[in-house]
């Protein structure tokens, strides 16, 4: 009994040992600071998914499926049916769920062909995906533009003014994945990722149009601040330069062979109505603004000074964006802060940090290099 114990005991020596060192990089890939950080990221998209799901969608969720469909079929007045990556992707993932024993159970919704369930989870996929991109790619570029620290900072910062924007609409999925490839795109172009950058162009494009504010972001970083003639002739043969106006005559492109595939239908929305319904909310949208970005606008003004010149460059198009809000949004839906996100809060970081902990890369008009990009893992 002893020999055998003996030899049991030298068998179950020689099982651990080998066993240790794979169980310790296990071990150390689950709490690394990447996987820290998307699992944050990823913790914090499933919170918010389910305040986004009793919140918004299921209280209206009647309304969100007779949108839904009216955009699939090709019914949706002319301010929504051309967005269609969201509606056309949860189509298809609520069908595949229809499949699931579970889901299949369950009674059809007409007009659709499945039921109610799978219409909810099907979305409620695509937005905690959304915002798991937009948080985990902030989350990256703040680590790469400040520090480790202050990217867990961002991340959580981000959740919660997102969280905010939760109110007064019933069917707007794009404003989530505005922000999210907003954020991805910019992490691609801090990289010169630009290849990677065009594929989110044309999937933004069918998101929503105002992804065009992504490739003057875009356009900005990459000019030069001198405006001479030379200067911008001599621009014109730098790589990055010829990727963004690439990637704006791709968009010009891809918007006219989208209108022309989904086809016309006429507006039901017009300029006289955002203005009738922002005069009627005016205090409400002033409250909802000043609660959401008003109070702290002078240090994200500082911010913007004082940030790396991706976040820096970037905010020029800001202008531009809020003044076209102003004349056709409802100044009450703060859900359009979403996608300006991935540059307020950079630069609500760098005012606090008082610009003291960009790193040395970051001080280069175009920082970005493999090296560079290895060391952040």
């Amino acid at each position: 009994m002893a020999i055998t114990a003996s030899s049991s005991a030298s068998e179950t020596t020689v099982l651990v040992e080998p066993a240790a060192p794979i169980l310790d990089v296990i071990w150390h890939r689950l709490v690394s600071r990447r996987t820290v950080l998307y699992w944050l990221a990823i913790w914090l998209s499933g919170m918010l998914t389910w305040d986004y799901y009793t919140h918004i969608e299921a209280p209206a969720i009647e309304k969100r499926i007779s949108m839904h469909h009216d955009i699939v079929i090709g019914n949706a007045p002319y301010q929504y049916r051309y967005r269609v990556l969201v509606p056309y992707t949860a189509e298809a993932v609520a069908r595949l769920m229809q499949k699931v024993p579970p889901l299949r159970l369950r009674p059809i919704v007409k007009p659709l062909s499945y039921s109610k369930r799978a219409f909810a989870l099907s979305y409620g996929l695509l937005n905690m995906t959304a915002l798991s991109v937009l948080l985990g790619s902030l989350g990256e570029l703040l680590w790469e533009l400040f520090s480790y620290d202050l990217a867990l900072f961002g991340i959580s910062l981000s959740a919660f003014l997102i969280n905010f924007t939760f109110r007064d609409h019933y069917f707007h999925p794009w404003s989530l994945w505005e922000g999210a490839f907003f954020a991805f795109g910019l992490l691609l172009i801090y990289r010169q990722q630009y290849w990677l950058f065009t594929g989110v162009n044309i999937l933004g494009l069918m998101n929503r149009e105002t992804s065009l504010f992504l490739l003057l972001a875009f356009l900005l970083y990459v000019l030069p601040l001198e405006k001479s003639k030379e200067a911008l002739v001599k621009a014109l043969r730098n790589r990055n330069v010829r990727f963004a106006v690439g990637n704006l005559i791709i968009w010009g492109i891809g918007f006219l062979v989208l209108h022309r595939t989904v086809g016309y239908q006429p507006s039901t929305f017009f300029v006289q109505a955002a203005l009738r319904g922002n005069h009627g909310h005016l205090g409400y949208a002033l409250l909802l603004n000043l609660l959401l970005f008003g109070f702290v606008s002078p240090l994200i003004l500082k911010g913007v000074l004082v940030s790396p010149s991706l976040v820096r460059r970037s905010s020029m198009m800001l202008p531009a964006y809020f003044g076209l809000l102003l004349v056709i949004g409802y100044w009450w839906e703060i859900r359009y802060w979403i996608t300006v996100i991935p540059i307020v809060v950079p630069a609500l970081i760098a005012a606090i940090a008082g610009g003291s902990l960009r790193k040395s890369h970051d001080l280069a008009e175009f920082p970005a290099s493999p090296e560079r990009m290895k060391s952040a893992a």
